[in-house]
């Protein structure tokens, strides 16, 4: 936490604007890392003195060293030190504000602030390269000294208000019991998650403060329908507003209507910028950064309208490939004897031109289809480093066999961070489990992928400079799969497969037109269609070239590397 101990007093019957009047709080002897804050306990409506004096920065308008009141139920500034409201003393960069304003019964919260952070966004080395940085010349530092020991913040009351307010300092509040949901007074790295159930359709409100820049966030938190999988509500920056203080600091107060069941709200942070540690100016309500979830309908009643829910991650879990390090590669198989929904989990890096250098995807074991991948569009920013991404949703596969593959790269893993780690560096990898209430275990079986009754011909694993054929014989007329992967580029293919009849007629061959992409590198290509075949004999060959071959890629490996080369088998 970057707070320094700084003067605050309770002083009883000590004369500051009026003979009447009694200092109950004082901030002095400030300086940069300063980050203050009292709680203001009011029993009924006074008059509040202040007296306030803090710095402007010389490049803007804003405020470096600044103070300000909130109300505890509200969350509303209620006064701050501000260019607007103070008036500049000796030179432009010291601002003071002398005032009285009205202060209804209630809870208040002050506090007061210096920016760790100079003009350019660097930390200062020592108070000196502060004060030269805010006001230029350094032959001039005792002369700015002299101010910085003028700001600071003065509250005042008249005497006979004396014992309707009381100062304590540095208390966070109670949590708030009538909140749906609470995360506030979030610190770096955190990463929050509760479940909760609405027993009807819901109005409710959302107030949450982040870290955001450039239209990204870094710090902030979504809602997701846990049936669904749906996101129903994410803090997303174009919908947020400034937070007060560093430019970066965002907002959000808003309504919005949920439909009655199941939900995870979600709550993440990075590793610098929080209430734990500002590395910029704080927002203007610090203790709330994170989020807090009201009901907003008038009739609502928290204890007929919220449960509590929990989500039994663990005891449901199918596939497991997390702490995915470097060179990282898996595959796992698993057969759902009905239809049911699954709750995927996928962190991974995304790399130049929108394409993922670690990553997840599913496919079907039996037609060797992509049901399910992780892709720019269906995932968002997993924390730390702009390319950490995450899927975290619900799919519905089918009854039938399929097989889970995950791929990493040679840098940017588990325990091995290029650049900052994603919000939960356990979790980079895969997960799969069971989703339902209801959730069967029985319904999920153990699956190998193996050879089966269907296979008509199987030429895969080709490795470098390989010349291989197969043979199989149909009897009547009938519909085969052909799944193919090879390489290929400028409309040209290098590793390629064809079928020929018994008089060696080229009935089926690997064009690079009829191919889409098959993953990895771009040169990776693939055909996965069904044909009819007449009957009688038929000779299978697939050929690779030098290079870039099951076992020795010299470029991003396709999504399914077990099945470079050929296989054809009875359409089912």
């Amino acid at each position: 936490m970057m707070k320094t101990c700084i003067g605050i007093f309770l002083v009883l019957g000590c004369a500051l604007a009026s003979a009447d009047d009694v200092e109950i709080l004082k901030i002095d002897n400030v300086h940069r890392y300063q980050f203050e804050e009292s709680m203001l306990k009011v029993d009924k409506d006074i008059k509040l003195s202040i007296k306030a004096a803090g710095a402007e920065d010389r490049y803007g308008d804003d405020m470096v060293a600044t103070g300000w009141i909130l109300d505890s139920k509200t969350r509303k500034i209620v006064w701050e030190l501000s260019p607007g409201n103070a008036k500049r003393s000796r030179t432009r960069f010291l601002r003071e504000a002398d005032e009285k304003i009205d202060l209804p019964r209630g809870l208040y919260e002050v506090y007061y602030a210096v920016s760790p952070m100079n003009a350019f966004g660097s930390n200062y080395r020592d108070i000196g390269d502060f004060f030269e940085d805010l006001f230029g010349s350094s032959k001039r530092k005792r002369q700015y000294r002299r101010y910085a020991e003028e700001w600071g913040m003065t509250l005042s009351v008249d005497k006979k208000d004396e014992k309707a307010v009381s100062v304590e300092s540095s208390h966070f509040p109670e949590p708030d019991e009538s909140a749906i949901v609470q995360f506030v007074g979030l610190g770096d790295s955190e990463y929050e998650e509760q479940g909760f159930t609405l027993t009807r359709d819901t109005k409710v409100r959302i107030y949450a403060l982040g870290e955001g820049d450039d239209g990204d966030m870094f710090d902030y938190g979504w809602i997701v329908n846990a049936k669904t999988g749906e996101t129903v509500w994410q803090m997303r920056y174009r919908r947020t507003d400034w937070a007060g203080g560093a430019d970066k600091n965002r907002i959000l107060d808003t309504t919005v209507d949920l439909d009655k069941g199941d939900y995870l709200i979600t709550y993440v942070t990075d590793g610098s910028h929080s209430y734990e540690e500002w590395n910029m100016m704080p927002p203007r309500d610090p203790r709330y950064w994170g989020i807090t979830v009201w009901g907003a309908d008038k009739n609502f009643k928290k204890d007929k309208s919220v449960r509590k829910y929990e989500p039994k991650k663990a005891d449901h879990i199918i596939v497991d490939m997390t702490r995915a390090g470097d060179d990282f590669f898996e595959e796992e198989g698993f057969m759902l004897t009905k239809r049911m929904p699954l709750r995927i989990r996928c962190l991974g890096e995304m790399g130049s031109g929108r394409r993922f250098a670690d990553y997840g995807w599913i496919i079907d074991a039996n037609t060797r289809e992509t049901v399910w991948e992780m892709t720019q569009r269906n995932t968002r920013h997993a924390g730390g480093g702009s390319k950490n991404r995450m899927f975290d949703g619900v799919v519905t596969l089918d009854a039938g066999s399929y097989i889970a593959y995950y791929i990493a790269d040679g840098s940017h893993a588990y325990r091995s961070w290029n650049t900052k780690a994603p919000f939960d560096p356990r979790a980079w990898g895969l997960t799969i489990w069971g989703h339902a209430e209801n959730f069967d275990p029985k319904a999920v079986k153990a699956f190998k992928d193996i050879e089966d009754e269907s296979v008509l011909a199987s030429l895969i694993r080709a490795e470098d400079s390989d010349r291989l054929r197969d043979r199989f014989k149909l009897d009547t007329n009938t519909r085969v799969r052909i799944y193919c992967l090879g390489e290929g580029s400028d409309d040209d293919m290098n590793d390629y497969g064809w079928i020929e009849d018994e008089d060696g007629r080229t009935v089926w061959r690997m064009e690079y037109w009829d191919t889409e992409h098959a993953g990895g590198a771009r040169k990776n290509r693939m055909i996965n269609e069904v044909i009819r075949l007449k009957a009688g004999e038929y000779r299978v060959y697939y050929r690779t070239d030098g290079s870039h071959a099951y076992g020795d890629w010299n470029a991003d490996p396709p999504r399914d590397p077990m099945y470079w080369g050929i296989t054809v088998r009875l359409e089912k």
